[in-house]
């Protein structure tokens, strides 16, 4: 399967995995549909795999290191986000936000249980590409789930899902904690002690073009301006998009729509702030008020 109809596939399957959750249902009909959606899709994919193979190593490559990952990432979410829900307590927003606070620490921190996979994963690197996804590469990388098919994974392509659901876990995360810091209010008193809660966050409506907002969330992330650059992509998506209450989308397809421009510069918006800090220099540097001197 060509990498440009395998990813495409990946697109499609987002949508509807976003579709059944927009419905109408309960998290346990939401978790068998998406489970039903993606076990089909993945046998799909394996006929299609065995009766016409890859072609060449970098074709194999991409299809364990990005197609059946991105696919089998909505499996591995599903499951985590039916527990979420099912432990969320009832009723009340400020123990609410503490639960998804500390959901969030967890998940962040099992991305962290293999510290270099994680690394190389985040940076883009290929540098171990034959080992980690060719079948059948020899490679001693213990990451695979037990049970595996060996005809139909790698050493790490199961890993690779894993940090991929985390990744769409931790921007359901912060969605939920967006939505309870809206309406987050300052406590009384619990047992006598004084209850401190985090201040309102007010958001703000993002009113110009969706596009200039995600070339400016790029210049910031590549930059490392945020958290020293230690913050996801996801999650730092997720969080600006929340406080402008914005859908940026899925960050990936935003960097191609900011990278294929063709009719203007591809950091066109960051070129018009610029201009206008500079007009705006200009003019202060003109202000000459009459001196008495």
């Amino acid at each position: 399967m060509e990498k440009e109809k395998a990813m495409k596939l990946c697109s499609q399957l987002a949508d509807e995995v976003s579709k059944i959750y927009a419905g109408v249902g309960l998290p346990l009909q939401q978790l068998r549909e998406v489970v039903e959606l993606v076990n089909k899709q993945l046998a799909a994919l394996r006929v299609e795999m065995e009766m016409t193979g890859f072609g060449s190593e970098q074709k194999e490559i991409d299809f364990f290191k990005l197609v059946k990952p991105g696919i089998r990432s909505w499996l591995l979410y599903a499951a985590d986000r039916f527990a979420i829900d099912l432990a969320c307590p009832v009723g009340v927003s400020s123990k609410q936000m503490d639960y998804y606070l500390k959901e969030l620490d967890y998940v962040q921190r099992s991305l962290q249980r293999f510290p270099l996979h994680y690394a190389y994963f985040r940076q883009g690197m290929t540098e171990l590409d034959r080992v980690y996804f060719l079948r059948g590469s020899g490679g001693d990388v213990p990451t695979g789930q037990p049970g595996d098919d060996q005809g139909f994974s790698t050493p790490c392509d199961y890993l690779w899902a894993k940090f991929m659901a985390g990744g769409q876990v931790i921007e359901y995360l912060v969605g939920k904690i967006g939505a309870l810091e809206k309406g987050l209010e300052v406590k009384g008193v619990d047992d006598g002690a004084v209850v401190l809660t985090k201040p309102v966050v007010v958001p703000m409506r993002w009113t110009g073009e969706k596009v200039h907002l995600i070339e400016l969330c790029y210049a910031l992330f590549f930059s490392g301006q945020i958290d020293n650059g230690k913050l996801g992509v996801m999650e730092f998506f997720a969080r600006v998009g929340a406080f402008f209450e914005i859908d940026l989308g899925i960050p990936k397809r935003g960097f191609e729509d900011v990278k294929s421009r063709k009719r203007l510069s591809r950091t066109h918006f960051l070129e018009v702030l610029q201009k206008g800090l500079e007009e705006k220099f200009d003019a202060a540097d003109e202000y000459r008020p009459e001196s008495r001197f």
